[in-house]
């Protein structure tokens, strides 16, 4: 079982944030963690006491929210929370703060999938807490129509073969322990492939050619980091952020666990993030481990 104590929940208590808060009450839940709830008021659009005045988030109101939300499907009713309301500009700056300080073990939130001018002009604080937490981030769409479940049956790791992804499979592994869930370790296979930021010519790729070189690769790393009997490989051709995406929804997948190199700059803007992607895509919870958070693997 994964070793969490602490699991952070940013959140607005609005409508849209309640499916994100029951997979932080399910997951507090499993591990008899302690549940942190963080609501941040912004600076730029209220004086903070009127804000605090005109929508006061005290314990009558997150309880009835706590209810409202349904936590008694998901946890038992003793499950320990913490209310913490905090004042700032930028809530992923607050976000991470109070990770990083309390120190959480797990950041579970919601992001609202934001597309086009939208997302570029409001950013996404989901996106920018999964660059840049000292913890794995598990994200949930706020649209999403599941519910946390204790039937887990298949877990999805995204594989390039970097110390990331091998990471990523590490945690899988516990989580899939502790569900019963299958791993599948899943690897496409780009056949163009456009290194256009190292100035270099674009260049085809076999796929047939390299198939038994990737199929042989994958079984290795199951075999080392996870065992065979409750894990497969799923190799598929093309793009790398729509395959994974549209193996989510062939295969039935109930999480995805994947590494992120945590770009930042002209190189995350050259390169894009696969992980950005499938967080704002991702019909499903997706954890993230960022390549210098801390690790929650038991000891």
């Amino acid at each position: 079982m994964l070793a969490i104590d602490r699991i952070l929940h940013p959140t607005d208590l609005s409508e849209g944030a309640r499916r994100a808060f029951a997979y932080a009450a399910s997951l507090a839940n499993w591990h008899d963690a302690e549940l942190h709830m963080l609501n941040v008021a912004g600076r730029h659009q209220h004086n903070f006491e009127e804000l605090r005045d005109s929508y006061p988030i005290d314990g009558d109101t997150l309880n009835t929210w706590v209810q409202d939300a349904g936590i008694s499907q998901f946890a038992a009713a003793d499950l320990a929370i913490v209310q913490v309301q905090e004042e700032g500009a930028a809530p992923g700056t607050n976000i991470l703060s109070y990770a990083k300080e309390t120190p959480a073990d797990l950041i579970v939130m919601g992001t609202h999938g934001r597309r086009g001018v939208d997302r570029m002009l409001l950013g996404s604080v989901a996106e920018e807490v999964v660059r840049q937490a000292s913890c794995p981030v598990c994200t949930v769409r706020n649209a999403l129509e599941t519910a946390p479940s204790d039937a887990v049956r298949r877990i999805m790791v995204p594989i390039d073969f970097s110390d990331a992804s091998k990471r990523a499979l590490k945690h899988a592994r516990e989580l899939a322990l502790t569900y019963g869930a299958e791993i599948v370790a899943m690897h496409a296979i780009e056949e163009v492939v456009l290194p256009m930021a190292y100035g270099m010519a674009p260049k085809q790729v076999d796929a047939e050619a390299v198939r038994p070189n990737v199929e042989t690769a994958l079984a290795d790393l199951l075999a080392e980091h996870v065992g065979v009997e409750h894990a497969r490989a799923e190799i598929r051709v093309g793009y790398p952020p729509q395959e994974i995406l549209d193996t989510i929804t062939d295969e039935s997948i109930d999480w995805v666990v994947m590494g992120t190199h945590g770009r930042q700059g002209l190189n995350r803007l050259l390169m894009g993030s696969v992980a950005e992607r499938i967080v704002r895509h991702a019909p499903c919870p997706v954890l993230t481990l960022q390549e210098n958070s801390r690790s929650i693997l038991p000891a």
